[in-house]
């Protein structure tokens, strides 16, 4: 019997740390840095401002001011605003503010979990440590999905706290258990969690800062804007709603169909299209990574 093929040696452990150790690991590199409680404090700051400015914006929708150059269209919209299914819009709207634009946060978390590594020379350390290139990706985005994860739970609670509040100082009664105020809510756990993948996969494979940090906000508004005039000018010679649909295919649209209480926009297909396409941007991006990362030079 050849040492290869010694019963001992199959079943030892392979070398290197478990999976859950190496989760720790990238876990404890984003507590022991202190430029990373910048986006914390950031994303607070932003989930603030974002509730505030919903805030005001649906006081004036259900209170419209008087000396409005269209009052009577103010007035049917407050009206519409104040029945079950556009209280449970505006309840569901309070529930998630900000977060359309606040998923750029865990983007950037992702982005900079793995850029960090080659920009700070640590990446040979790493891989010496764990040599299978890919175990150490999956922890990194493991890592990311775990921190979005709980930026998410951050915002919701804090939104939590302060639409009950806002809904009876407007005196709106909606049920914050509803599906049609939950499911936004509950849409904004996967929209975070792949953001923060699909910012690690996006670091992988561009792993100069600047240039990934660039590259991720380019794809967010850009694609948006290029998806929405490709799919305008078709609309021109093919009048067919299911063509305004085809938005959904840029990322931020995909997100903004996700967490959308209503129609993200006109046409717009369910929230499930947009965590489809969400969700296969973020899986190629992250496979892309995981393989480069194994090719590519530590260094």
């Amino acid at each position: 019997m050849t040492p290869s093929a010694s019963p001992v040696l199959a079943g030892a452990r392979p070398p290197g740390p478990g999976p859950l150790r190496l989760v720790r690991a990238e876990l404890m590199k984003i507590r022991a840095t202190r430029s990373w409680r910048l986006l914390p404090a950031g994303f607070a700051v932003f989930t603030a401002l974002a509730l505030t400015l919903n805030g005001f914006s649906h006081h004036y929708q259900l209170y419209p001011q008087r000396d409005l150059a269209d009052r009577a269209q103010a007035l049917a919209q407050a009206a519409q605003a104040r029945t079950p299914a556009g209280a449970a819009g505006v309840a569901a709207s309070m529930l998630t503010s900000g977060q359309v634009l606040s998923v750029l946060v865990p983007m950037l978390l992702g982005i900079l979990l793995v850029t960090s590594e080659f920009a700070q020379h640590t990446a040979t350390a790493t891989f010496l440590a764990e040599p299978r290139r890919g175990r150490v990706m999956l922890a990194k985005v493991a890592a990311a999905a775990c921190c979005a994860a709980l930026l998410w739970l951050a915002a919701t609670l804090a939104c939590g706290v302060v639409t009950p509040v806002f809904l009876h100082t407007q005196h709106v009664s909606a049920p914050l258990a509803g599906w049609a105020v939950a499911r936004p809510v509950l849409m904004g756990l996967p929209a975070f969690v792949l953001w923060a993948a699909f910012g690690a996969g996006l670091g992988a494979i561009v792993r100069g800062q600047a240039a990934s940090v660039g590259l991720g906000l380019g794809l967010y508004a850009g694609g948006f804007a290029v998806a929405q005039l490709v799919s305008q000018l078709i609309y021109h010679y093919y009048p067919h709603g299911w063509v305004l649909a085809l938005a959904v295919a840029a990322p931020a649209a995909a997100t903004d169909v996700m967490l959308a209480p209503g129609r993200a926009f006109p046409h717009a297909p369910p929230a499930w299209a947009g965590l489809a396409v969400l969700a296969g941007y973020t899986v190629a991006l992250a496979v892309a990574g995981i393989l480069l990362t194994s090719r590519r030079d530590a260094a």
